[in-house]
């Protein structure tokens, strides 16, 4: 794609907003649509110094524009589903070449396409279901899911489906399985990726806002590229914890229990070790809310090709409304320890350590029109691949109906 494809997408994008703009003028006039197709899109830009996550920096500046439709089908409260489609024009500033593995063009076209599906089967028995697919080059980092080191292009597939049951007045029992599927443009770049995880549990409420909580889990991580790297992992846990609603807003949560890791390469010894999370959220109902959390444990590794990583994380944001219903300001943490084990020759093991600090803010400027603007600092320290540090600087504008 050429420049005349940045033309159009301005072309589109100009009569779409300002029709949206007339729109967002009726609804201050108190007609608010509501459903249940909403139209909206989105345009800004990402600056990173570092486009690669490497030692030697490339930075790169990427412009975006990304309509979006949503389909919003409701029946009372028994049926909630939501589908959405989000096409997007990117334009890279500093687009690699065909030499260094991994080609871009000037511009590209991406997108996403999701579903949210929430329906009660009968009194006790309620069915959620997600689904996301999206064409993208953005890196991203998730706590315990994974890290794409590079910005190439890659297919990410995202699918949950859980069941929840209500078998007495006190006591409830659930099921969960996910699925993460990530496949690379160029193969040279990265393994491809495929977990899958499951989880049951069963809680029983105390009362004075107390539960308790039983759990059982598996997963199963597959990575493969050529041959010679395929690896993967299994993992089985089990644990018990509490959760507790201190008051309308403030809820904490406590597990702890037991892991057994065993690697796909039968030369490596199975890991046992304890693992748990603790979490801490306000929410919405004062100006200031936060969330924190820390979690230890076996989860899919952030570098190839190894099969399985032992993580410490912490995270954490504070949410503050400078100007209610206006202007929030939002400060971010993430700390990560994931410890390796030696997985053979070119796999020696040691500490991959993760540092990211971040702050935003989003103003409401109307119904219709927003905006918002972020920082990021990102740090990696690590004994099993290139350590690195990168900044980035995030920032949109969104108008919709």
């Amino acid at each position: 794609m050429k420049m005349y494809s940045i033309a159009f997408g301005v072309a589109f994008l100009i009569p779409l907003l300002a029709g949206m703009n007339a729109l967002g003028q009726n609804q201050d006039l108190g007609y608010e649509n509501e459903g249940p197709l909403l139209l909206s899109a989105r345009a800004g830009g990402q600056f990173s110094d570092n486009r690669d996550g490497a030692k030697t920096k490339t930075s790169n500046l990427d412009l975006f524009v990304e309509p979006r439709a949503d389909y919003r089908f409701r029946d009372g409260e028994r049926t909630v589903l939501d589908l959405a489609f989000l096409p997007m024009i990117k334009w890279h500033s500093d687009p690699r070449t065909i030499e260094e593995g991994s080609a871009q063009n000037d511009t590209e076209l991406f997108g996403t396409a999701a579903l949210t599906l929430m329906h009660q089967l009968n009194r006790r028995f309620q069915l959620n279901v997600s689904e996301a697919i999206t064409y993208n080059d953005d890196p991203e980092v998730s706590n315990g899911g994974g890290n794409v080191r590079r910005s190439d292009n890659h297919i990410l597939n995202n699918a949950h489906v859980g069941l929840d049951a209500g078998v007495t007045e006190t006591v409830f029992a659930g099921a969960s399985v996910d699925y993460m599927l990530k496949r690379y443009s160029d193969s040279l770049v990265a393994a491809d990726e495929d977990n899958v995880s499951g989880l049951a549990y069963l809680k029983y409420k105390m009362g004075a806002g107390c539960d308790l909580l039983g759990l059982l889990g598996v997963s199963d991580f597959k990575n493969k590229s050529t041959a010679e790297n395929q690896r993967g992992s299994r993992v089985l846990g089990g644990g018990a914890g509490v959760e507790k609603v201190f008051s309308p807003d403030l809820t904490g949560k406590i597990t702890l229990g037991y892991q057994h890791g065993e690697y796909d390469d039968a030369s490596v010894k199975a890991i046992d070790t304890p693992n748990g999370t603790a979490e801490l959220t306000m929410r919405a109902a004062s100006a200031t809310r936060f969330r924190v959390g820390g979690s230890y444990g076996l989860y899919a590794p952030y570098v190839r090709p190894y099969s399985i990583q032992t993580l410490t994380a912490i995270t954490g944001a504070v949410d503050h409304d400078l100007l209610p219903g206006r202007l929030t300001t939002t400060l971010r943490g993430q700390y990560g320890q994931g410890n390796y084990k030696s997985e053979g020759a070119g796999r020696p093991g040691g500490n991959d350590d993760m540092f990211a600090v971040g702050v935003s803010a989003a103003y409401r400027i109307n119904r219709t029109w927003s905006c918002d603007v972020g920082y990021t600092y990102e740090n990696w320290d690590s004994d099993v691949r290139e350590s690195f540090d990168r900044n980035l600087v995030d920032f949109s504008v969104k108008a919709k109906m």
